[in-house]
């Protein structure tokens, strides 16, 4: 059996602690025969060192891959409302350009180190680069209509996307987009999907709240200018909205949650399963211009995962570059508990953790390099890179 080598100036397994110039064996499957500090001289006999920190490839827990055209071409700090129209005016766009825009992105999550996807999907426009790409994929075939006389139309939509996907994934789902844009009977027709992965926008934009609890506001606006006659999602709250329609035994990912208060997030976290909230850091700076409160997930031991969104929203799809942004905004956070954020517990929500997450003997996670970091505060700088070792 071939084995290699890789060591580091460190090496985050991520369900261990740090290990200091640490070693990691890999047959060449890639599968984790071992992790460790060298004892002695020999111990680095035929092995491959790094200056940097290995860690475990990413799991990005939310992306819209079939945007990926859109890159540059929506301005900074519209808000949700604008922006959510600055997308229905773009979506359509030549097939080649389409394609192209998606291979170049997942071409870029793989330079990057990404090794797993939420893939939010309202098309198949990226079903032929997935099959040809060694990252693992969940398709979350995307449903939204807040009109009732739109539920069928968009129900059957959504069952032949899915089952485009399902043919290639086993695991794809159909999902409701956000408590505000799902009208009741459409949520009707979604409840025998959703008992298992499913994903959902929550508090992305004060908007939704303005139309969920006071039938007012810019969204409100919005599709009062679009129907003549619609019914605002019956519960009260976007919260609300969740528990009444998401049955107790679904894992969702609750996604944004950038206005959503963290002690709600506490409560829903205690209703499902499964509950992962997903934090999209770019996105939620390039549309809203700020961040949720993460140190109090963090100190209400929420699941957190992080997504990059698309690049309608963002100016990249590397996870190093959230990571860093939460870095730079929280003081309070350290890079081993956001690595966890950005590899294993993404796993976790996924359903990916028997084989990636974390450096751990058995799993195939993947290795990566991040380079120009700052060994004395462990964690990296601005100026670090990441390329994948294996």
């Amino acid at each position: 059996m071939s084995i290699r080598r890789f060591a580091a100036n460190y090496v985050f397994p991520v369900d261990e602690a740090p290990i200091k110039n640490g070693i990691v064996e890999v047959d060449e499957q890639g599968s984790i025969l071992s992790v460790y500090a060298p004892s002695n001289p020999d111990a680095l006999h035929s092995t491959e060192f790094h200056n940097g920190a290995i860690v475990p490839g990413f799991v990005n827990a939310h992306c819209h891959l079939e945007l990926s055209h859109m890159h540059g071409r929506i301005a900074k700090g519209l808000g949700l409302t604008e922006f959510v129209r600055h997308i229905g005016q773009q979506r359509q766009a030549p097939a080649e350009q389409i394609t192209q825009a998606i291979d170049n992105a997942i071409g870029q999550m793989h330079q990057t180190g990404t090794v797993a996807v939420a893939d939010i999907c309202n098309t198949t426009h990226t079903l032929r680069t997935k099959q040809q790409s060694d990252i693992a994929f969940r398709n979350l075939v995307e449903v939204f209509g807040i009109h009732a006389d739109e539920a069928q139309k968009a129900y059957a939509n959504a069952l032949s996307t899915h089952k485009a996907f399902a043919a290639q994934f086993a695991d794809t789902a159909i999902v409701p987009h956000a408590p505000y844009s799902v009208s009741d009977r459409l949520w009707q027709l979604l409840r025998p999907h959703l008992h298992g992965l499913t994903s959902i926008h929550l508090g992305e934009c004060m908007a939704e709240y303005e139309l969920i609890e006071r039938q007012q506001g810019e969204l409100y606006n919005r599709y009062n200018h679009i129907y003549t006659n619609y019914s605002v999602p019956t519960g009260g709250t976007p919260e609300k909205v969740i528990e009444r329609n998401l049955p107790a035994n679904c894992r969702p990912l609750l996604v944004h949650c950038t206005y959503t208060h963290p002690k709600t997030l506490h409560t829903l976290s205690q209703r499902f399963a499964q509950t992962t909230v997903v934090t999209c850091p770019e996105s939620n700076l390039y549309l809203e211009g700020r961040l949720p409160n993460l140190p109090e997930w963090q100190r209400l031991q929420l699941h957190i995962a992080i997504g990059t969104d698309s690049l309608a929203s963002a100016s990249t799809l590397s996870m190093l570059h959230n990571i860093n942004l939460i870095l730079d905004a929280f003081s309070t956070l350290h890079f081993t508990e956001v690595l966890r954020w950005a590899t294993l517990n993404g796993a976790v929500a996924l359903g990916f953790d028997t084989y990636l997450g974390s450096i751990t003997i058995g799993k195939r996670p993947g290795l990566c390099l991040i380079d120009h970091f700052d060994f004395t505060h462990l964690r990296p700088t601005a100026q670090s890179g990441v390329r994948k070792l294996m």
